[in-house]
């Protein structure tokens, strides 16, 4: 049986590159994912009192952190998101010059909870925190909202543009939950 010269070269030459590709394409950790989980954590969007100063720089690469992130603070001006698993660590800038005492304060779930109630909490096509939490254990993963919607109210979120929706319910400006929670 006659094979081309190129046929064979390519049969030859794919297994070399596909077992290359791993090595230099590494995961690397979705740094929308962590300016959505410091508004959530700190109560507050990016910009406004509170929050971030600024998006985390879209320069910076981290791998992939395959459990989820710690975020504490605000500690000494910053956040501080950890990977505990592989032992990395940044500090997100917040900005607490317009309301210091409430600002510096840690803020509780009922705090950030009774903040949005009546006023849109989530707008179309933005990023919304999805947590599952059961005694033994939290989930948490960022989705895409498909509607504007209030505390309380149930919308549909995908995490990717044609992905099968997902209802949750809006539990605070920028977090929902699984329906039943």
């Amino acid at each position: 049986m006659f094979v081309p010269k190129t046929a064979l070269a390519a049969l030859l030459v794919a297994p070399v590159f596909a077992a290359s590709l791993p090595a230099n394409a590494q995961a690397m950790q979705n740094l929308g994912e962590i300016d959505v989980l410091v508004a959530a954590t700190m109560g507050a969007e990016v910009g406004q009192p509170g929050g971030a100063r600024a998006l985390v720089d879209r320069r910076l690469k981290l791998k992939a952190c395959p459990v989820a992130l710690e975020i504490t603070g605000p500690d000494m001006g910053a956040a501080a998101v950890r990977c505990p698993t592989l032992g990395w660590r940044i500090r997100v800038p917040l900005d607490l010059t317009a309301e210091p005492s409430q600002a510096m304060a840690p803020r509780g779930p009922q705090q950030r909870s009774l903040a949005g109630i009546g006023e849109a909490a989530i707008k179309r096509g933005e990023p919304i925190l999805l947590t599952v939490e059961r005694p033994n254990f939290s989930l948490s993963r960022v989705m895409i909202a498909d509607k504007d919607g209030r505390v309380g109210e149930v919308i549909s979120v995908r995490d990717e543009p044609r992905g099968k929706p997902i209802f949750v319910r809006i539990v605070e400006p920028g977090r929902a939950t699984i329906l039943g929670n």
